[in-house]
């Protein structure tokens, strides 16, 4: 979704000022843990947010008005992603200054939150990255993690990832083959992600896939809120504009080389998240 020149010098301007952001002791403790949705950046949250904001759930008001990140969230993983991705391997003054950047970017996120008995949460896709120092601070949080098809992925033209982190993700080499770049973030990103949320989240981890969402709504949407704990709502509200728009499996249309002679640890891993390799 494009951005009016304006609404790009307000999210810019919005940004700075999250550094200067203090915390606001009215929100009290919190008491009701988070719904976290994260993934390899492309692979369609945004639809989530919306979902989870019409079932009741506070996802905040400082959002990115293209994509529903949040913006508070937004600041503290471009400041602190490379940094924390090892968790806990960080030196505890380090820790230190993240924790208490983290917690104020949560307190800023939660402004406006209706009540301290409200279900809420946020999506960034880097939140993917953080799971374990996430599950420190929140350690009854749940964590949606969205999925879409690598190949599909692989065309895409969102690579705010790779420009900002590859080079410590991949390599310093990672932009020679920006296709294959875009193929081993997304099977090292869903697998670490995956493998972390099975072991350590259990039944607080739920996958669901782009292509499950689009074309089986109804049902992937009743299945997420089942997952949540939600009270049985009717679901028909909640997916409205939700469908296939013709961008799924448009590999095949490309007919690009490296979706069709892929490697055998990309293959395990697409037949592992239910795609036909």
């Amino acid at each position: 979704m494009s951005q009016s020149r304006l609404e790009q010098i307000r999210l810019k301007l919005d940004r700075f000022s999250l550094a200067f952001a203090r915390s606001d002791p009215t929100l009290g403790q919190i008491t009701v843990p988070p719904v976290v949705i994260g993934a390899v950046g492309g692979s369609g949250t945004r639809a989530l947010t919306q979902v989870l904001r019409k079932a009741g759930w506070f996802m905040g008001h400082r959002v990115d008005s293209r994509n529903e990140d949040s913006l508070p969230m937004a600041w503290f993983l471009t400041k602190w992603l490379k940094t924390l991705h090892n968790f806990p391997n960080v030196d505890s003054c380090t820790l230190t200054k993240a924790r208490s950047d983290f917690d104020r970017m949560v307190q800023v996120h939660r402004r406006g939150i209706p009540s301290w008995d409200t279900p809420w949460g946020w999506k960034n896709p880097r939140t993917m990255w953080l799971l374990p120092f996430l599950i420190d601070r929140f350690p009854q949080m749940k964590f949606i993690h969205m999925i879409r098809d690598a190949r599909d992925m692989m065309l895409s033209d969102n690579t705010h990832f790779l420009k900002d982190h590859g080079y410590w993700v991949l390599g310093s080499e990672w932009w020679r083959d920006l296709h294959a770049a875009q193929l081993e973030l997304w099977r090292w990103g869903n697998k670490r992600a995956a493998e972390f949320g099975d072991r350590y989240l259990g039944d607080r981890y739920h996958m669901i896939r782009y292509e499950d969402l689009c074309q089986k709504p109804a049902e992937t949407v009743t299945r997420l809120l089942q997952f949540l704990d939600a009270q049985k709502m009717n679901v028909t509200p909640l997916i409205d504009g939700i469908r296939d728009r013709g961008n799924i499996g448009r590999w095949r249309r490309a007919g690009t080389a490296e979706a069709r002679e892929l490697g055998a640890d990309l293959r395990f891993d697409l037949e592992r998240f239910g795609y036909t390799a």
